[in-house]
This record gives C-alpha cells, sequence and structure tokens, in this order.
C-alpha cells in the first residue's frame, strides 16, 4: 500500500531542500519532506535554525511518492524521476528561491542535468559549488544522511559551509546563465 505524497505547505521560499523521494511515514508523524522527526530533517532544522526569522525554507522532493516494490522502499526509477521532474519546475518557479540546495549525487545528477549542466564535485571538504541558473543559486551538497553516517566529525564544518552560503545568499558563483 502506497501513501499519499508528501508536500511541504510553505507558500513562500528563500532557500529549497530537495531530496530524492519520500520516506514512509507513521500516522503520527509530519508528513512533509525532511521531517525535523527524522535525522536528516533534524539536521537540516539544525542549520536553517539561525535563519527562520529571516527567511523562509521550503522541503521537497524529486519524486513525491515513497516508491515501493513489493512493499519495500526503493530508490526511484530514471523515468519516475523523469515523469515528476515538471513539479519540482512548478514549485521553482512559483515559490522563486533564491537558493536551491541539491542533496546527495543522485539529485544533483539528475536536476543539474536538466539544467543541462552536467560536471559538478561534491567537494570533501564542503567546499561547495555554486551554479546561477536565471537567478537560482542551486547548489549540489551531500546528503544530511551522508554527513550523519559517514562524516559525523565533519559535522560542524558541513552545518558551517551551508550556513555560509545561506547568509551569503551564494556569493560563490562558477556558472551564470540567465536561461537554460
Amino acid at each position: 500500500m502506497n501513501q499519499l505524497p508528501a508536500v511541504d505547505q510553505q507558500k513562500k521560499a528563500s532557500v529549497f531542500w530537495v531530496g530524492l523521494s519520500a520516506v514512509a511515514f507513521n500516522d503520527e508523524d509530519e508528513k512533509i519532506p525532511l521531517s525535523p522527526s527524522t535525522r536528516s530533517g533534524a539536521l537540516v532544522a539544525e542549520i536553517e535554525n539561525p535563519f527562520h526569522s529571516s527567511l523562509s525554507f521550503y522541503k521537497t522532493n524529486v519524486v513525491k511518492c515513497l516508491p515501493l516494490k513489493k512493499d519495500k522502499i526503493r530508490y526511484p526509477a530514471q523515468h519516475e524521476m523523469e515523469k515528476c521532474y515538471p513539479n519540482l519546475e512548478a514549485e521553482t518557479k512559483q515559490l522563486k528561491p533564491k537558493v536551491v540546495f541539491l542533496l546527495g549525487k543522485q539529485v544533483a545528477t539528475f536536476v543539474l542535468s536538466k539544467l543541462n549542466l552536467t560536471e559538478y564535485e561534491l567537494d570533501e571538504n564542503f567546499n561547495y559549488e555554486v551554479f546561477l541558473i536565471d537567478g537560482v543559486c542551486y547548489v549540489p551538497i551531500h546528503h544530511p544522511s551522508f554527513v550523519l553516517v559517514y562524516k559525523r566529525k565533519a559535522m560542524d564544518v558541513y552545518i558551517s559551509q551551508i550556513r555560509s552560503l545561506i547568509r551569503k545568499k551564494c556569493v560563490r558563483k562558477t556558472v551564470t546563465r540567465s536561461s537554460v
């Protein structure tokens, strides 16, 4: 049995967080992407905390539904991401974020390819590349779950680097495009 799509209810956003797909929710869980009740969502909330009085945040996924195969959660297939991508485009156009954080290699590779960018790096020291497209900074970053599992000792650096990009509204621009 599948669940309804997970969608944030925010109506404006300075900063987007884009994950891959929905996670399974319990009845008592807040049913939004990157919910603070999850470990990854709690880390995102910690990053956002100093900015809540001045910025708005929106959490979304490339694939809004929970991908299942024989009742087991799986990564979404390429064709599912392709089919769902127009929803992400619509959210971006409607909410007009200044910064879009692409969480993890799979999301970054997919979204950047849709924007005609095929090369980027996820720097081991969290010095992230910024791509300015149509006035929006797209920033591929490590997924919070990767940091929680494999880079726990560097968590403060991760948080600091992302906060710095938010604070500066992505000054470190590497590619500028007015239209794709």
